[in-house]
């Protein structure tokens, strides 16, 4: 664990929502009211209302420290900038007791070209934890850059030691202050260094390539650009960037001294947030939005960071919040998503389909496939499916094994097998080593008697691939009950049911198995209980009927059946 990371317990402390505040007396029932307001409203992650709590509570004791400095830190996570600069001059006056407050008001001045103010508040700042001072001295040295004072920028760059993971992103930072400065040698030099040591190397791809657009050498911008998109070829930030290097377009403007400073410290940044989620994090990202609220990358790493925290309602905001540019139409895929995972499936759908038509992106083609699959609406699915496939394959990109793989389920709830299948051998084509393919195409052929050998040798090969997928388990049990193997039927049916305990399917065909083997009891007992886990229509009424004959319908094994088969052809024969 790095020395940051350790240090984090302290800030936490700093900005959680369940302090103590002192207050006299007569004034204790209404500020105490509505300070527990705000706790209530952070634990259940309603970031807005603990921060209009909080400030309803300071209107009642103003110049409280804790007060001041909780409706300044929840006024960030929430968003309202505007209210938290105020709010971050106050907190920061009584003390600042989270360290935060200073460093948001350093960025508010920074980002109104206030240099001089920045740079005197830094001078009269708290004493930071690791992180804050490697952030604070970032902005120090913007505020410099920003005031003129380019020397001494660069000596203090120079200078700067940076912990563990962070030491990297300096480069990208002393590129920009370089380039800012006018030194280009230097500037590509840590450019250079920047894009082959970051972790966030499409930042770095980005700014090196633009600079090097700006200094007329637009093939070197190409092969950065090229060299970037050799490991990530759908970035569609460089892609566009490469487009206007090859086709001569005006080289990106070099951000302002806030475009920059925000530039500087995304990486870390996001870096930091990929080690932990907390509201730690989005307060230096706000800070980051501060400086630069145009900043399209920024806005969707804060509004995953958002997502996995709990504040859902504010990811969606800053998913809607991204500018028109190679981020949008991404962002607008991940809102969407984000909608249908939090149940709100209709307007996802809707919003799908309106960007679907819209844009008319195979991406977006994909995603209003995938919320017409889970609406019911097969056939519209399985055309936009294909809409999409023929779409990459004129751009000369390769066909999906997924695309051909939901296809086949959408031809499969048709009740269109033929038309099924050859998309999902389409799809076992491109993919061979996929499990999920393996299994369903394999549980298929033996369900239905048909190429039971290479069916079960795929199901088999899928059970080895994927040991605790309880649907693969499930589909490797059933084959054994299918060809009249009971006892090993029984075997990885229970494994199933241990697996993916509320699967109506797997719950069923244990039922099954139970019964074969003898174990009339407990068949029963599994068809009651699959009966409880919102099985389908069709096992719905299949275990209507067991439950009622106490028995299921009479089985005979596939190899049994494919004899008797073969038998009555050849009796038919004259």
């Amino acid at each position: 664990m790095t020395s940051i990371l350790r240090a984090w317990p302290a800030l936490l402390a700093a900005t959680a929502l369940t302090s103590c505040v002192s207050v006299p007396a007569d004034e204790e029932t209404s500020v105490y009211g509505a300070f527990l307001a705000a706790r209530y409203a952070g634990v259940n992650r309603d970031a807005e209302g603990a921060a209009n709590y909080y400030l309803e509570a300071l209107d009642q004791l103003p110049g409280n420290e804790v007060l001041t400095d909780r409706a300044f830190i929840t006024s960030v996570i929430a968003g309202d900038l505007d209210q938290a600069s105020g709010l971050a001059v106050a907190a920061a006056e009584a003390g600042d007791p989270s360290r935060l407050a200073t460093l948001f008001h350093v960025a508010d001045r920074i980002a109104r070209r206030d240099y001089g103010e920045a740079l005197e508040t830094l001078e009269g700042g708290p004493d930071y934890g690791p992180y804050n001072a490697f952030f604070r001295d970032i902005l120090w040295q913007w505020a410099l850059m920003g005031a003129g004072r380019d020397d001494e920028a660069l000596e203090a760059a120079g200078e700067m030691q940076a912990p563990g993971f962070l030491s990297t992103h300096l480069w990208l930072h002393k590129a920009m202050l370089f380039e800012e400065a006018g030194n280009p040698a230097a500037a590509e030099a840590a450019y250079r260094s920047a894009v082959y040591t970051s972790t966030f190397r499409r930042l770095a791809s980005e700014m090196y390539g633009g600079f090097l657009m700006r200094e007329g050498r637009r093939e070197d911008a190409v092969n950065v650009f090229d060299t970037y998109l050799d490991n990530d070829p759908s970035e569609a930030s460089i892609l566009a960037l490469r487009d206007d290097a090859r086709r001569g377009a005006r080289a990106p403007r070099r951000p302002d001294i806030a475009g920059l400073a925000a530039r500087a410290v995304l990486g870390p940044t996001a870096d930091l947030a990929a080690q932990a989620d907390m509201d730690l994090t989005v307060i230096y990202m706000r800070m980051i939005q501060r400086l630069d609220p145009d900043l399209a990358p920024l806005h969707v790493v804060l509004a995953g960071t958002l997502d996995r925290i709990g504040l859902h309602d504010l990811a969606l905001a800053e998913y809607a919040a991204v500018p028109d540019g190679p981020f949008r139409l991404g962002a607008e895929v991940d809102r969407i998503v984000l909608m249908a995972t939090l149940g709100q499936v209709d307007t996802a759908y809707a919003a799908a389909r309106d960007l679907s038509e819209r844009t008319g992106e195979p991406e977006a083609i994909l995603l209003h496939a995938d919320m017409a699959r889970i609406s019911g609406d097969w056939s519209v699915a399985a055309g936009l499916y294909g809409r999409a496939l023929e779409l990459n394959r004129d751009r000369g990109l390769p066909d999906d094994w997924r695309y051909h793989y939901f296809r086949a389920s959408c031809f499969l709830m048709m009740d269109d097998w033929d038309a099924a299948e050859a998309e999902y051998l389409e799809a076992l084509d491109l993919a061979p080593e996929q499990s999920t393919v393996l299994n369903d195409l394999g549980y298929m052929w033996i369900d239905r008697g048909e190429r039971v050998d290479e069916a079960f040798e795929m199901i088999s090969r899928a059970a080895e691939m994927a040991p605790e997928n309880g649907n693969v388990v499930d589909s490797l049990g059933w084959a054994y009950y299918q060809m009249g193997h009971y006892e090993l039927a029984v075997q990885e049916l229970e494994r199933a049911t241990e697996l993916n305990p509320g699967s109506a399917t797997a719950n069923l065909h244990l039922g099954d198995a139970y019964w074969q083997v003898g174990r009339f009891l407990e068949a029963g007992f599994q068809w009651r209980r699959a009966l409880d886990l919102r099985p389908s229509e069709d096992e719905r009424q299949a275990l209507e009927y067991r439950l009622e004959h106490n028995r299921p319908p009479e089985h005979t094994p596939v190899y049994a059946a494919i004899d008797a088969a073969e038998d009555g052809e050849e009796a038919a024969e004259p």
